[in-house]
């Protein structure tokens, strides 16, 4: 089993359920975080070792790194070690778009501005300023998360691109999110069970989007398209690789076991509005302005072993990361 992993955490792609999987299984094998200050390490400046706590020159280095960055690989190199697996995960910007737009409504000028996506869409440039504090989240996000230089020649984006990949053997895909799980466990030599994961930090009632807004949100974000399509046709190769046939058995399993887990552990079998969780621990953080985020009440009536599995699985990215500080740090660090 890997136990020295880089996880590339971009905004708006499934990457919250990612980051618990990763914690579940760092903290029960008691592995080193790479933890940020606060919640993300540094962002949006670009990654840089001294955001990492406890971080000292020539110091240890950590075994998992999954929080919010914007990528810096030699930054990243002086606190991971060598033998590192590096994968991140994707998704479409023309359904990203949208999402960006509900969520970050109040951080980005561009969509604070613009009194709806379509009226954004059909003039964007009207709204958005390069170079505005927050702007970087309504154009190319995904782009930016990974680091890589804007503005670009088009002509040298399929080597970058391709640069990037050496980096990263494995993108997950957040469309094919059960599928990545399977050729991440793959590629990780985890258990099956270590790839249970609750989806985190999903929408109520998300916006309908028609096909002429996909088409815009890609065209508007080209430099994400770029990077989600080369990264599409990677991920299909190593299905390939992995058998077709066997990845949709392993895809059933995880579902399987995913409803099971539902079941036992979750008020109403899945997400419920967060004034609707008890315990104040497990109510996922609402974005001011944005969409409300839905989150996971537990059942009553667990037993202590049970409901310590729950209650991980439906932990929060932020309370999750206070814990992991606290185990590491100590209790009044927490």
């Amino acid at each position: 089993p890997r136990s020295h992993v880089v996880f590339l955490k971009t905004h708006k792609t499934g990457g919250s359920s990612v980051v618990n999987l990763l914690s579940r299984y760092g903290e029960s094998r008691q592995l080193r975080f790479a933890l940020p200050h606060r919640y993300q390490f540094g962002y949006p400046s670009p990654f840089r070792a001294e955001h990492v706590r406890g971080f000292r020159p020539g110091g240890g280095k950590f075994d998992i790194l999954c929080h919010h960055m914007r990528f810096d690989l030699g930054e990243v190199q002086k606190v991971m070690p060598n033998d590192s697996f590096y994968f991140s995960i994707v998704r479409d910007p023309g359904t990203l778009g949208e999402s960006a737009f509900s969520y970050f409504r109040a951080a980005a000028p561009a969509f604070r501005n613009s009194p709806s996506l379509d009226a954004f869409l059909d003039s964007p440039s009207r709204f958005f300023q390069p170079g505005i504090r927050g702007n970087h989240y309504a154009r190319n996000l995904q782009w930016f998360d990974f680091g890589l230089p804007d503005p670009v020649d088009p002509k040298e984006i399929p080597g970058i691109l391709e640069k990037l990949e050496r980096v990263f053997p494995l993108v997950l895909l957040a469309e094919n999110f059960d599928e990545s799980l399977v050729l991440l466990r793959d590629r990780l030599c985890w258990p099956r069970h270590s790839v249970d994961v609750f989806p985190h930090n999903s929408r109520g009632r998300p916006q309908k989007i028609s096909p002429a807004q996909i088409r815009r949100l890609r065209a508007w974000n080209s430099l994400d398209w770029a990077l989600y399509s080369h990264f599409n046709r990677s991920f299909w190769r190593e299905a390939e690789k992995f058998g077709i046939s066997r990845l949709r058995r392993e895809v059933a399993e995880i579902r399987r076991r995913r409803e099971f887990l539902a079941g036992r552990c979750l008020r109403g079998g899945g997400p419920v509005p967060a004034q609707a969780i008890p315990d104040g621990n497990l109510r996922p953080f609402q974005p001011p302005g944005g969409g409300k985020i839905l989150g996971f009440a537990l059942q009553e009536g667990l037993g202590k072993e049970e409901r310590e599995l729950c209650r991980r699985m439906a932990l929060p990215e932020l309370p999750y990361k206070d814990l992991l500080e606290r185990g590491q740090f100590g209790a009044k660090n927490g």
